[in-house]
């Protein structure tokens, strides 16, 4: 496994170059997974995040300055972006192999927005990289909440790993989800439907599950991904 720095960069290299070769209609399509935004405005607000963390040490930013980090960059030409983007990375990667695990977060925080760029323009890319198997570690987040929420064990297995929910999995589930990696991650990171999450293959009953396998709001449409 990567650490966050490594699976930054290798996400940074990737999403740079293919912003850059976008054309200005590209840049203007609609990004289903972060209403309001364009794909120029998804590149504006991960600079800003990178911009944002060097500048506070490595402090995460508070949760309504993400708006303003997209308004503050929208009217930017992208060039300018992606070169304000250029000047943090490498003061950013530092901070992140400073805090270890500390600022996972940003790490798959950014290779979610490649995702969604992508998606938004319709070029895949990168689904199998580092950060895809960063991001699955959110899992983590889901055991927990199925915990605090008393429910019965469940299994989510991606690939060749198996994550745990709740209390007693490793003894069994009557619960269990066994899906493609990428389509978990995504799924993780709230961009899957409940109607697109509950037509997985699941054994068992999902229903209560769905709620909680999620770390940000579900989209109103699909991403059609």
């Amino acid at each position: 496994m990567a650490d966050v720095a490594e699976v930054y960069l290798d996400t940074y290299h990737r999403l740079r170059g293919f912003a850059a070769e976008l054309s200005e209609v590209e840049l203007a399509m609609p990004v289903v997974a972060c209403p309001g935004w364009s794909a120029k405005d998804t590149i504006g607000h991960v600079t800003g995040v990178a911009a944002g963390l060097v500048a506070g040490a490595g402090r995460v930013a508070a949760p309504d300055s993400t708006e303003r980090q997209v308004q503050e960059r929208r009217d930017r030409p992208l060039p300018a972006v992606l070169d304000e983007w250029a000047g943090v990375v490498e003061p950013l990667a530092d901070l992140l192999r400073a805090a270890g695990s500390g600022l996972t977060a940003v790490g798959i925080d950014l290779w979610s927005h490649e995702q969604d760029v992508r998606n938004a323009i319709g070029k895949p890319g990168g689904r199998d990289a580092p950060g895809l198997w960063l991001t699955l570690k959110s899992a983590v987040a889901a055991d927990q909440k199925v915990k605090a929420a008393g429910l019965p064990p469940a299994l989510l297995i991606t690939g060749e790993k198996i994550w745990f929910l709740g209390e007693g999995a490793r003894d069994g589930a009557d619960v269990v989800l066994d899906v493609d990696p990428y389509e978990a991650a995504r799924m993780l990171m709230g961009r899957r439907t409940y109607e697109e999450m509950a037509a997985y293959p699941w054994v068992g009953d999902p229903t209560p599950y769905l709620p909680l396998l999620h770390q940000f709001t579900v989209p109103a449409q699909s991403l059609a991904e």
